[in-house]
Parts: structure tokens; C-alpha cells; sequence
């Protein structure tokens, strides 16, 4: 018998590889959602999307190499045994997929896994081949075969052991270096298994045998045809799943960022951000607007004596009870804790005492739990716009006061705010225009906090926070003198002093061997400065800096501005500096929005991060977070760490990075020399 050769196609080849890699890559992206997925239909149906993904890849990279083939005659393939081998591939990869996913990854399911993933590809290739039309005699090597299944399955138990590496991580790309391991595999197992092959006499004519017999043939352009439709099907149902699965973490992001999970209210965020809409039409319709500040009386000892769970139960009927007690153009949302906060529109101070009193006469009946009744009362504080303050956080910050002063006097009763004493405005009047000299006088000081990998203690950077000693008053906190610096505009000076400062910095530690990135606070009037751009660029050159050695953090308030936010960091990353989202989660954005901008990190606020062990809410936002920001590849950082549970939470759920007084406080240039020559914070 005469032996048949034949010889490959390069090109198509080449075609066949790159689309075993793609699959393979968007196979291990599809599986790490089946490990993040919150409910069991999620993940099933990410389960069954990896598998066809992947199932469809190997028949797909199968049946184009074979179209590679030059044999000077016509391969055709029998319909039913083509379709089979597919069916095959996805069965079993959705088999490998169920077994590796079921439970926490160990030997005992990493090998069957494996085994079952190696044996769809092996079966589908040798299914494939058995649906050749051909009155050829095909022999087999049984080495040869046997090294291709080895191979398969070989490849697949590296595959599987890396990936377990990389699946937690927040970087979605790491997985791609596995995928490629896996595709090597996928591609390997088939040119050895054609290898294995040998051919005698007419191999791949066309063969005329009666209609009826290959009535169900295939041939070579309807298998293209077959390869192209099922692959943009595959694409676009894959793509479509993202953008529903995007939506909901989207829409659900949203809601847990601005409605409380226990009583379903309006919380803190949505509350600032409806009272900015309402001053606006109330400043536009000539109105007043009151915001009543509620503090539950004594709630800790009612806490206490009933529980934790019966106490968020108590918590969302006095939500209830607050808003009967409000009239159809008041708004009620919780701050937090026990605090609830009221907003009434088009109102007057008459009016705003007859809610007041409603409310407080409301509370004079009692709570039943449990068939036990229970009592408290409610000290409310009240501000009025305009005569109390014109934006938000003045009038939130006044009707607080107000509050304070009510429970200082005896709880149980309201009071509107009254204006601050003397001794409060000379303060703010020294502060005011100490600002205007301590630049020339030299009273500014950086201070650093290191910024640490959480499993290795290494500092990975530092951030700069600016400190002030007044003359007369001695050190005051930036959390005083900064909304002074910004109402009267010195911040633009200060603010370009800091990043001067902080690049000379860098330079400093560079020309003595540490090489370090230096994070800057930047201020949203700083950020909006038409020469902000030009401090930056000069700040580096001065110091013949790269750029990658200077991250500026922004706030979330300049989302405010998104065109002119995103004009602005994309000449920033045009510099090639890092920018992030300082505070994440307590001001402007969404990650609808943070998806469109050319963002690097977001920083996880420290309130999160105090109350994430002790409130499943708050759990469930920060982890919701490290998700999102993983999912868009943000680098996460957390801030405000004080103890090891917390830093073992974050790098259970994916954020590695983070800050805090565990590791060390904000410390002098000096001082955070010392941590940096030693690398680490242990």
C-alpha cells in the first residue's frame, strides 16, 4: 500500500493556535466569575458558559487545523460524528468545570478535574477524526497516542493547579499566562495526535459512494461556515452575560451605596446628595428648607437589653414610625447607627416645629418586640436653609450641633441651631490668616504613612499627609485648617508646595537608593486649577523624576465635573502618573462612572473599614468593592487598618494592599527612612 504525506497550512495553523488561546483565556475569565458567584443560578450559568466556551474552543481549533491540511483532494466530515465530538467537549469540560469549582481546591478534586478536562480534549480530537469520510486506511501509533493523551491531560493538571493561584487574585489578567499554558496544551494533544497518524492509498479523494449514504456529509467550506457562526454566537452571548452581569453589580453597587440595608432608607450619601438637589430648587424658587438631625436617647442600654438582632430590628420601626410622623415633602433616611436625618422642602420654621413635636409626641408610645414593649425618645437638631448654612455638609454639620446641644441640655427635645460663640470665630479667623503666612514662614511638614502588601509587610509606597504647627494654636488637624484653605482659596499655593515638596523627596531618596512612589493628596479646586497640569510636568522635570514615582489621589467630588475630570486625568496618564480614587465610597462616584475613566487604584475608605467586622452590611459593601475594582482592574487600597482581622479579611476577599495605624502612624521624612531602609513593617 502506498503511504499518503501530508503538510500543513502555516497560516491557518497559526489561525488555529490563536483561537485555542483566545478560548482558553476567555474560558479562565469566565470561570473566576463561577468562583465569585452569590447564588447558585449565577453559577450555573457561568458554569455552563466556561464549558461551552471551552468545548467550542477545542472542536473549533480542531477543525480549522484540519482545513490547514494540503492533501490534493477534498476532506468531508460525517455530520452526525462532527457534531458528536462537539457535544463531547462541552459535556466534559462542563464535567471538569463542576468537579473543580464543587467545593475548596484540593488534590482529590484537582486531579479528577483535570483528568476529565484532558479526557474532552483527547475524545474530541479522536471523535473528530473518526468522522473523516475516507475509504483510506488509517493506522494509529499506539506511543504516539498515548503521548497525546498524557499531554492533555498533563497540561491540564498544570493548568488547573496555577489557576488556583491566580483565581483569587484582584488582578483578572494573571489568569491569562495560564490560559496560554492550557491552549499550548489543547494544540499540542492535536498535532501529536495527528502525528500518530499514518495514511495508505487514496486518503481525503472524494469519495462517490450512493446519495443516501453520506446523505448528512459535510464538507470543508460548511465546516468553516459552522466554525465562524458558532464562534460569533459563542462571542456574542459571552459578551452580552458581561454586560448583564456588569449591570447588576452595577445596579446593586448603587443600591448598597446609597440605601441602608437594614431599614431600606435613603442613607447618608443619597440624603446629601437629594438635599443638593433641593437647594438648588429651593434657592431658584426663593424657599426655605429645614434638616432635622434625630439621636435615639439612650438607645445603647435598649440595645443591650435586647440583643444586637432584636436592636436592628427596633431600629427599622423607628424608621417606619419616623416616616408617618413626616409629611408628604419631608424625606427621612438613616446616618447611621441610631442617628436618622430629615430633609423638608418649601417649609418655615412654624411648620418645621409641628414635625418636631409630631415626632417626639410619636415616640412617647412604646416598641413592641417580642411581646415586650420598650421606650426611647428623640433629641433632634434643625437647621434652616438659607439662614444656616447654603450647601449640604454646612447645614448636616449645623443641624448636628444643634442635636448635640439638645442632649447636653437634658435629650428629649429639639432645638434649632444657634450661631457659634466668639471663641469658635476668633479661632477660625487666626487659622484663616495664619494659612496666609505659614507657607513663608516654613510651618508646612510632610509626614508618610507607608502603604503595605498585607501577606508580606513590604512597603509598596508611602503617602504623604500634610501636617501644620501654628505659632499660637500649635498643631492643627488638616481636617480644620484644610476647608479654611479651600474656602479661601490658599489651598492652590499649599497644594502645589506639597507636590514641589514630595518630588523633591523622591529625588532625595533615589540619589541615596530607595526607590519608592510617593502618593499626594490633590484638592478638587487644586485638580480644576488651569495650571495644575504645568505644576505637575515641572515638578517632575525640576527633579528629573519618571512619573511613575508620583501618584496623585483626587477625591470623589470631582466627579461633580466628570467631562472636564476625565479631560484632566487623561492628561495625567498621558504623563504616565498613577491616578486613584481617594476615600472611595463616601462621595460622588459610581463604578458606572469610574469604568469610563482612566483610573489606576481606588482606596477604600477607613469608615468602611472599622465597621466591616462588626456590620454584614458594611461587609458586603467592601467586598462588593474589591469586585467591582478587580473586575475593572483597579488596584485596591484599603485604608484605615488597625488590627490583623481586618487585614485577613481584605486578603481573603482579594485586596492586598493597604494602610493604617496596624502598620504604622503618618511619621516624619526621618522616621520612614528608618521603615524604608529596612523594606518592611515588621
Amino acid at each position: 500500500m502506498e503511504k499518503i504525506t501530508f503538510v500543513y497550512n502555516s497560516s491557518i495553523v497559526l489561525i488555529s493556535i490563536l483561537i485555542s488561546i483566545f478560548a482558553c483565556v476567555t474560558t479562565l475569565d469566565l470561570l473566576r466569575r463561577v468562583h465569585k458567584a452569590d447564588t447558585l443560578k449565577k453559577r450555573r450559568l457561568w458554569l455552563a458558559a466556561s464549558a461551552s466556551m471551552m468545548g467550542i474552543g477545542i472542536w473549533s481549533m480542531h477543525f480549522t487545523s484540519m482545513l490547514s491540511l494540503q492533501t490534493g483532494g477534498e476532506v468531508i466530515y460525517k455530520g452526525p460524528t462532527t457534531l458528536f465530538s462537539l457535544f463531547i467537549a462541552v459535556i466534559l469540560s462542563y464535567a471538569a468545570f463542576y468537579v473543580f469549582t464543587s467545593k475548596e481546591t484540593t488534590i482529590s478534586n484537582l486531579l479528577p478535574a483535570a483528568v476529565l478536562l484532558g479526557s474532552s480534549i483527547v475524545l474530541m480530537h479522536f471523535t473528530g477524526m473518526n468522522g473523516v469520510v475516507t475509504s483510506s486506511i488509517i493506522e494509529y501509533d499506539p506511543f504516539l497516542v498515548a503521548a497525546s493523551i498524557g499531554t492533555a491531560i498533563g497540561f491540564s493538571v498544570i493548568s488547573a493547579y496555577l489557576f488556583t493561584k491566580t483565581i483569587k487574585e484582584s488582578f483578572s489578567f494573571l489568569h491569562i499566562p495560564v490560559a496560554v499554558i492550557l491552549a499550548l496544551g489543547v494544540c499540542l494533544t492535536h498535532y501529536i495526535g495527528m502525528k500518530s497518524i499514518t495514511i495508505y492509498e487514496n486518503y481525503f479523494e472524494t469519495i462517490l459512494l450512493e446519495p443516501k449514504a453520506w446523505e448528512f456529509a459535510i464538507k470543508p467550506n460548511t465546516v468553516l461556515i459552522g466554525i465562524v457562526i458558532i464562534n460569533f454566537i459563542v462571542v456574542g452571548l459571552m459578551h452580552t452575560l458581561s454586560i448583564r452581569e456588569r449591570k447588576h453589580h452595577e445596579s446593586k453597587m448603587n443600591y448598597m451605596a446609597y440605601y441602608d440595608q437594614l431599614t431600606g432608607l435613603p442613607n447618608r450619601m443619597k440624603f446629601q446628595s437629594v438635599l443638593r438637589e433641593a437647594i438648588v430648587r429651593c434657592k431658584k424658587n426663593d424657599q426655605e428648607l429645614a434638616v432635622m438631625f434625630i439621636d435615639l436617647d439612650r438607645f445603647k442600654l435598649v440595645n443591650d437589653s435586647m440583643g444586637h438582632h432584636q436592636g436592628d430590628h427596633f431600629l427599622v420601626k423607628v424608621g417606619e414610625r419616623l416616616i408617618t410622623s413626616v409629611p408628604a415633602n419631608g424625606i427621612v433616611a438613616r446616618h447611621g447607627g441610631d442617628e436618622f436625618i430629615i430633609l423638608l422642602e418649601n417649609t418655615d420654621e412654624e411648620s418645621v416645629i409641628e414635625v418636631a413635636q409630631q415626632i417626639s409626641n410619636s415616640f412617647m408610645k412604646p416598641f413592641v418586640l417580642n411581646e415586650k414593649e420598650f421606650f426611647t425618645t428623640t433629641s433632634i437638631g434643625i437647621s434652616m436653609y438659607p439662614d444656616d448654612g447654603k450647601n449640604e455638609n454646612t447645614l448636616m454639620k449645623h443641624a448636628y450641633k444643634a442635636m448635640h446641644l439638645v442632649q447636653k441640655s437634658g435629650y428629649n427635645n429639639f432645638q434649632f441651631f444657634v450661631r457659634e460663640d466668639e471663641r469658635v470665630l476668633d479661632r477660625k479667623i487666626k487659622i484663616e490668616q495664619g494659612l496666609k503666612k505659614a507657607l513663608h514662614k516654613n510651618e508646612f511638614e510632610l509626614y508618610y504613612q507607608p502603604q503595605v502588601h498585607l501577606k508580606s509587610k513590604r512597603i509598596v509606597g508611602v503617602e504623604a499627609l500634610l501636617r501644620w504647627k501654628h505659632p499660637e494654636l500649635g498643631n492643627i488637624s488638616p481636617y480644620e485648617f484644610v476647608p479654611v484653605a479651600e474656602s479661601t482659596g490658599m489651598i492652590i499655593p499649599i497644594g502645589k508646595w506639597v507636590i514641589q515638596e514630595a518630588c523633591k523627596q523622591i529625588r532625595l531618596w533615589q540619589s541615596s537608593g530607595i526607590r519608592i512612589k510617593i502618593a499626594v493628596n490633590v484638592s478638587a479646586l487644586q485638580f480644576e486649577d488651569h495650571h495644575f497640569i504645568e505644576l505637575v510636568n515641572e515638578s517632575l522635570s525640576q527633579n528629573l523624576l519618571p512619573p511613575k514615582y508620583l501618584e496623585l489621589e483626587i477625591t470623589e467630588s470631582v466627579m461633580q465635573k466628570i467631562n472636564q475630570s476625565f479631560a484632566i486625568i487623561g492628561k495625567l496618564k498621558n504623563i504616565g502618573i498613577k491616578v486613584s480614587i481617594d476615600d472611595f465610597g463616601t462621595g460622588y462616584s459610581s463604578l458606572s462612572v469610574l469604568s469610563n475613566l482612566p483610573i489606576d487604584v481606588i482606596k477604600i475608605d477607613k469608615s468602611f473599614v472599622h465597621r466591616m467586622m462588626n456590620n454584614t452590611n458594611t461587609a458586603s459593601v467592601v467586598k462588593t468593592i474589591i469586585e467591582m475594582g478587580s473586575n475593572l482592574n483597579f488596584e485596591l487600597i484599603a485604608e484605615g487598618i488597625e488590627t490583623e482581622e481586618q487585614a485577613e479579611f481584605l486578603i481573603e476577599n482579594g485586596c492586598h494592599i493597604g494602610q493604617g495605624y496596624l502598620y504604622s502612624r503618618p511619621v516624619t521624612k526621618h522616621e520612614i527612612e528608618k521603615l524604608l531602609n529596612q523594606e518592611s513593617v515588621v
